[in-house]
């Protein structure tokens, strides 16, 4: 699972310098960012890299995992 994330920082977004947050990733503004909003920001992203980022597994990502993700290296600033 680590494995996927890791080719996923190295392989998308790079330069960057900004944490992402919920926000920036929430196309459809209902304050929690989807499987199919973060492929839009990192289209390398995987299910099961997804799974990893939402820890408590009920299919989005709040802004607890997103930042948690971020900041433990699971995936890379946007």
């Amino acid at each position: 699972m680590k494995t996927a994330l890791i080719a996923l920082t190295t392989a998308t977004v790079m330069g960057t310098s900004a944490f992402a947050a919920v926000a920036d990733l929430d196309s459809d503004g209902d304050g929690v960012v989807s499987f199919t909003e973060m492929l839009a920001v990192y289209p390398t992203l995987t299910e099961e890299g997804f799974s990893a980022v939402d820890t408590n597994g009920d299919g989005v990502v709040d802004e607890e995992e997103l930042t948690a993700a971020t900041e433990g290296g699971l995936i890379p600033e946007a």
